[in-house]
């Protein structure tokens, strides 16, 4: 067995779907596909791609730190207190543990994540 996995965004697994919770949304109705890809044997650091259709929702990290890599489409990310930033296909950065802000999908937004819980 190899300990390579390579992300193959034409042949990705069947996704789950979802949306924000009903307390979270803050306008429109986005809506989430998520392919998990891999993870440790613990669960404990976890990857996938994800993709949202336009819309707002609150995003709260809790204990989650997550690496995340835009690969297509252009939101705005907005952490409570700070300026919204906006963010489109190659940017990358890391939301910390306990980060919470607004994140608001312009253009459907796909990203490349890796958690750690």
């Amino acid at each position: 067995m190899s300990n390579l996995t390579f992300v193959d965004q034409n042949n990705l697994p069947e996704p789950r779907k979802g949306q924000p919770a009903p307390d979270r949304l803050v306008e429109g109705n986005p809506q989430f596909l998520s392919w998990d890809i891999a993870q440790t044997a613990d669960g404990v650091v976890r990857s996938g791609v994800w993709e949202a259709t336009p819309g707002a929702y609150r995003s709260i990290k809790g204990e989650t730190f997550e690496v995340c890599v835009i690969l297509s489409g252009v939101s705005e990310l907005t952490e409570d207190g700070c300026e919204p930033r906006r963010i489109g296909a190659g940017d990358s950065f890391v939301m910390h543990p306990g980060f919470v802000g607004t994140w608001k999908v312009i253009e459907t937004t796909r990203k490349l994540w890796v958690c750690r819980d």
